[in-house]
């Protein structure tokens, strides 16, 4: 079963966002925090990770930068109240990773996951096997 952690401080998102993928043939492990999500060895093994952008504490950019210090390909996805027109830096930030802006189209967060999931099967297929950032 593929493993999707989410991690969003609002509780009805965690709810929300967690029946919908556990519904949908995902495994959902959800996170209050980033410093929560850091403290699970589990982080590791996920297929995919959501990442709410403001988080209090350590922010969802920091906890990407955070995560690749650590050596982890885990392909993620920003989830965001705001629009990238809002903050000008994001850009930089944002990279090559997908972001959905809140709330969040059911069928525009599955299909999201799908293709992150496919691109990061053909990369892994691919000559270049384990270096695939989403």
């Amino acid at each position: 079963m593929t493993k999707i952690a989410l991690v969003d401080d609002g509780s009805s998102i965690r709810k929300a966002v967690g029946r919908l993928l556990r519904s949908n043939g995902y495994q959902c492990t959800v996170y209050e925090s980033a410093e929560a999500a850091l403290a699970d060895p589990a982080l590791r093994e996920m297929s995919c990770l959501l990442i709410d952008v403001e988080l209090p504490g350590i922010s969802g950019f920091d906890l990407q930068d955070r995560l690749r210090g650590l050596g982890s390909t885990v392909p993620h996805i920003f989830v965001t109240a705001h629009s990238e027109t809002d903050c000008p830096d994001w850009g930089a930030r944002l990279g090559d990773s997908p972001y959905l802006t809140k709330p969040v189209e059911e069928l525009l967060l599955l299909s999201t996951i799908e293709k992150v999931l496919f691109l990061v099967e053909i990369h892994c297929a691919g000559p270049h096997h384990g270096t695939f950032v989403a």
